[in-house]
């Protein structure tokens, strides 16, 4: 085994997905164009410096009535040609969903988007996202190779052998706070270590810091409707508009491995590129399960034929799936696979949030890809 090992690690999107960024385009920062599926993104100072002060001084006062107004205004502009090039900063394609969800507006919605992350070259997938599900596959997989429960007790993460017919392999305090977690990933992965009587965290020995990955290479971006689908169509009226990356978006990281580490004592232990595979194939395949039951018993026809997709490609023993960013779900980020049924964060949502449609029974489940690590120099 070399000090330090270098891949590609090749994502294709089984869904779409977003990663969000925490921020917002307001209404009065966009306009669409519906005859050519598109949006314009704006520069508000420099369209109000573009107008006349008569105009000027109309378009504040509808965009002080609300986003709906903001929306009229803009539309009304755009249609006589009172938008300068120089207020566009960059134009988007957006799905039918997303026009449709604009057009028929009430005066309640918000109207705002939220944007993928950029970089000048474009929107990208951040790397430290997709390390995200990296680590919770191993975290997972470290677990059920170890065989022992790890138990929140008297004030601290404490190993045990399992009871008999025990399946559960964590058992954590009824009233998480981060600190739990924080120390739950250190007890698991093996940095929390003795410090004056008391379990403390040393990060350098996290083995994920010999994991490193770069953000991806730019995609293209595209703007989309995201609904919340309900057993009981309970939750129809809920909008969510997201900038995402289309389903079939293919996208390339360097990922490097240095194992030298985990060898002379760097990290608490290593993590190989051909057990974290292993690792990945194993968890997000039981949630891709876990989640194939819902879609059956509800009628989701595209959610199922992206798990049926994920299946025929998982035939492949070099291919992983993950599942990344915004609406990946409790199940996939928690490790509710080993917790006890009668845990709160163990129960089968009841809700599912999906993309591309106006009805949320016929969109797509977010955040689904396979992914393969190809070594370099092959």
């Amino acid at each position: 085994m070399s000090f330090l090992e270098a891949y590609s690690l090749e994502l294709e999107l089984l869904s779409p997905v977003h990663v969000g960024t925490g921020e917002t385009y307001p209404a009065y920062a966009y306009v669409p164009d519906f005859e050519g599926k598109r949006v314009h993104l704006l520069d508000p100072s420099a369209l109000l410096l573009a107008l006349s002060l008569e105009r000027r001084e109309a378009f504040l006062h509808r965009v002080a009535e609300g986003p709906k107004g903001a929306q009229d205004v803009l539309r009304y502009l755009y249609r006589e040609g009172q938008i300068p090039r120089e207020a566009i900063l960059r134009t988007l394609p957006a799905s039918k969903a997303f026009l449709d969800a604009i057009q028929g507006a009430t005066e309640e919605a918000l109207l705002e988007y939220r944007p993928l992350p950029y970089s000048l070259r474009g929107p990208y997938l951040p790397g430290s996202s997709v390390k995200g599900a990296l680590r919770t596959a191993w975290l997972y997989w470290t677990l059920v190779e170890r065989k022992e429960v790890l138990e929140w007790r008297q004030g601290a993460w404490q190993w045990r052998k399992p009871g008999p017919k025990e399946d559960a392999l964590i058992r954590p305090p009824r009233k998480l706070e981060l600190s739990h977690n924080q120390d739950f990933e250190g007890a698991v992965l093996g940095y929390l270590v003795p410090k004056n009587g008391r379990p403390s965290r040393d990060l350098y020995r996290d083995p994920f810091r010999a994991v490193r990955l770069t953000d991806s290479d730019p995609g293209e971006g595209f703007l989309n409707r995201i609904g919340v689908f309900h057993p009981k169509g309970a939750l129809d009226r809920t909008i969510l508009l997201a900038e995402t990356f289309r389903k079939g978006s293919r996208f390339r990281f360097r990922f490097r491995y240095q194992a030298g580490l985990a060898q002379h004592g760097g990290v608490a232990g290593p993590v190989p590129p051909k057990a974290l595979v292993q690792a990945l194939r194993e968890y997000y395949g039981h949630v891709a399960e876990w989640e194939r039951g819902y879609a059956e018993e509800y009628g989701l026809g595209r959610a199922l034929e992206v798990y049926q997709e994920l299946e025929r490609r998982l035939k492949d023993p070099e291919t992983f799936p993950l599942r990344v960013g915004f609406g990946s779900g409790r199940l996939s980020l928690r490790l509710a696979l080993l917790l006890p049924e009668d845990y709160p964060e163990a129960q089968e949502p009841k809700t599912r949030k999906t993309a591309g449609a106006p009805s949320p029974r016929d969109g797509y489940p977010l955040g689904w890809a396979v992914g393969r690590l190809v070594p370099h120099g092959t």
